[in-house]
């Protein structure tokens, strides 16, 4: 019997949870958040609540009892390739810091820093630096999630970044160096671009779901968070209107300048294809509009995790984030 792992990733409008036994997935679970939840800034509005929710999400869907992960969102954690010369483990964690002066906001004995190294790429001298991910967050954000799953009954025992969650799922592939992620989300889209064990390209998208929500909320005369249930049921074939088709487009071309600008800087890449994963990776208009306008093959997020079938493009994250080690 393989050990059981399980990971959360827990995103504004929605959770998504995966239960691995060592590397493969049993199961993905996405569930969708309370209103007012989570506010927009990512954090957790309501504490209390959403231990309460947590626990009693753990009792409905019968969970097991195992050690868990949480995959952070973007507003709450920073990571980032960095190169540091050679110097001690207690000398690397006392500069670190150092790198995040544009995300650490007070003191910086109230932020927790980790890093993980890189294997030197073609062309680096690790005389001039040793090439890491390093990773910043607040202490008092990670200490309120730990104490939210422990209230749950949840054992929480590693909180990571979405870039190192993908890293992970990239390393427990048997084979392939580059991988592309487009994480379709609610506010906003990400794309990350995974080479190796390092993330040689990320960039921020500010559109997502809750721009189609609002255009249906528009339609048909209801409010966000009710539109969000109509879109995904596409009631009254709301999602044929041609203001629903525009934002898809407009999504699809800063896709398709992220990645002409990614292929543009690094000559030797050899994408074949991207990854479509969260919320948004189920609107088949929107993967459309990609498919189109981007001319890259969608590639199916489930070849990625073995075992999974549906649910793949949503859980990414979540079984990124409980995996360890290489395939």
């Amino acid at each position: 019997m393989g050990k059981t792992r399980l990971g959360f990733d827990l995103g504004s409008s929605s959770m998504k949870i995966a239960v691995l036994r060592d590397n493969s997935v049993v199961r993905l679970e996405e569930v969708r958040l309370p209103e007012n939840m989570v506010d927009e800034g990512g954090n957790i509005a309501l504490p209390h609540a959403f231990a309460q929710f947590l626990k009693q999400t753990k009792k409905e869907l019968s969970l097991p009892r195992a050690q868990a992960a949480l995959v952070l969102p973007p507003s709450q954690v920073i990571c980032r390739l960095v190169s540091m010369p050679k110097m001690t483990t207690d000398q690397l964690l006392m500069n670190l810091p150092y790198e995040f002066t544009d995300f650490i906001q007070g003191v910086a004995d109230q932020y927790y820093c980790d890093y993980a190294m890189c294997e030197p790429a073609e062309g680096e001298d690790p005389a001039n630096g040793l090439p890491m991910m390093a990773a910043a967050a607040s202490k008092e954000v990670l200490a309120g999630y730990y104490r939210m799953f422990a209230q749950a009954g949840i054992r929480l025992k590693t909180v990571l970044p979405q870039e190192m969650a993908l890293i992970q799922l990239a390393q427990s592939q048997p084979q392939g160096e580059e991988f592309c992620f487009v994480d379709l989300g609610h506010q906003f889209t990400r794309i990350t671009v995974v080479w190796k064990d390092r993330v040689q390209a990320t960039r921020q998208i500010g559109m997502g779901g809750r721009n189609l929500d609002l255009v249906v909320a528009g339609e048909l005369g209801v409010d966000a968070f009710l539109a969000g249930t109509y879109k995904a049921g596409n009631y009254q074939n709301v999602l044929s209107v041609p203001a629903v088709a525009e934002v898809c487009e407009h999504i699809a071309v800063e896709i398709l300048k992220v990645i002409n600008f990614y292929q543009f800087t690094y000559r030797s890449s050899s994408l074949e294809g991207v990854y479509l994963v969260g919320g948004g990776a189920a609107m088949p208009l929107l993967r459309q509009s990609i498919a189109d306008v981007a001319g890259l093959a969608l590639l199916d997020p489930a070849e990625l995790l073995h075992g999974a079938q549906e649910g793949a493009a949503a859980g990414v994250f979540a079984a990124g984030g409980a995996m360890g080690g290489k395939a």
